[in-house]
């Protein structure tokens, strides 16, 4: 009766270790604008043009190196970016480059309007994202990604 039990114990555990593993591993695989659509409530388009609105701000608050580390721990980023909705008939970006360093958070409200996305989401975006940069770069990442953030 005791081989059966310790027997039975052992595949038990055995199995939820099997299942905290793909669930980790699902976890892993689920994108940044999946998280941005799931605890914002917006589609597909809305999150990748949010995110990069708030990554274009981003950009223009920190060092080209920590924005090109950011960048490379995020899949997509360049679709993200090229989301951002344009100007009225420009092709450049409504947050261009030179735009980013003198702009700040009522521009990315704006956008986000623009985006059909109320206001008060923008603070469901950011920490995913810093979540997202500590998760696949560092923590330090993360907190670069929070400070041009304020």
């Amino acid at each position: 009766m005791k081989k059966i039990f310790f027997l039975s114990l052992a595949i038990l555990t055995m199995l939820i270790n099997v299942n905290a593993q793909n669930f980790g591993a699902l976890t892993k695989s689920v994108g940044l604008v999946d998280q941005l659509m799931q605890a914002a409530d917006v589609n597909k388009g809305q999150a990748t043009a949010g995110a990069g609105t708030l990554f274009e701000m981003a950009k223009g608050n920190m060092d080209a190196k920590d924005f090109d580390q950011i960048a490379g721990t995020v899949p997509d980023m360049d679709k993200m970016l090229d989301a951002v909705p344009s100007l009225g008939g420009n092709s450049e970006s409504l947050l261009s480059t030179t735009a980013t360093s003198v702009m700040g958070m009522p521009q990315v409200i704006s956008t986000f309007e623009k985006l059909g996305i109320s206001k008060d989401k923008v603070s469901l975006f950011t920490p995913v994202m810093v979540k997202w940069v500590e998760t696949k770069g560092s923590k330090h990442l993360g907190g670069i990604l929070k400070n041009a953030f304020k």
